[in-house]
């Protein structure tokens, strides 16, 4: 099976598109919670969390004073190999699947 790339985990890319830091960023998916902390202006992190429930992606993170919950449409399951990519920061919550 190493020729099928459709099996082999999930992968969450999260970029901040806004004009300022966010802090104590989170990523729930799969049945647990990557904790990423800071993601500066522009920056973005490439996240391989492990699988172990079936769930869509959640990102979490305040931005200036304000909490923030970005919800996603990408589902998760087992070892289905999905990539979604995040654009968040300054009011801007954007999920996509963008498995190849």
């Amino acid at each position: 099976m190493s020729g099928c790339h459709w099996v082999g985990g999930a992968v969450v890319i999260v970029k901040n598109v806004g004009a300022s830091p966010l802090h104590q960023l989170q990523v729930e998916v799969g049945g647990a919670i990557v904790d990423v902390g800071q993601l500066g202006v522009g920056e973005s992190v490439k996240l391989r969390p492990e699988i172990k429930a079936d769930s869509a992606v959640r990102i979490l993170y305040v931005d200036g004073r304000r909490a923030v919950s970005c919800d996603g449409d990408v589902y998760f399951t087992g070892n289905i190999y999905v990539v979604a990519e995040a654009e968040i920061g300054g009011g801007v919550c954007r999920v996509a699947d963008v498995t190849d």
